[in-house]
């Protein structure tokens, strides 16, 4: 059976992918209801199958795919300078 957590994190993967596209969307979420059958069973003790269809049909019905979940920058890849001058802007915000 398949980990509760790789279930939602390819979940959301998944979800990024159709780009809000409506078509896409209406088959991300019957694909992803068929994954979630398969990956769990009808003897579901922990609440596996219906935590999961409440997640799809939260991410369906209320979430909008912003730029940031589009493209994103690896801070283990950036330069050093870059680095220094991201952690001076994030002091500066949160303190």
């Amino acid at each position: 059976m398949m980990a509760e957590c790789d279930f939602y994190m390819t979940l959301f993967d998944d979800f990024i992918k159709t780009r809000n596209d409506e078509n896409d969307k209406i088959l991300w979420k019957m694909y992803k209801i068929l994954d979630l059958m398969k990956a769990t069973n009808e003897k579901d003790p922990n609440g596996f199958m219906e935590n999961g269809l409440r997640m799809i049909m939260l991410l369906f019905n209320k979430f909008e795919i912003g730029s940031c979940d589009l493209g994103s920058h690896d801070l283990l890849e950036t330069l050093p300078d870059k680095k220094e001058e991201l952690i001076l802007i994030l002091k500066e915000e949160f303190t």
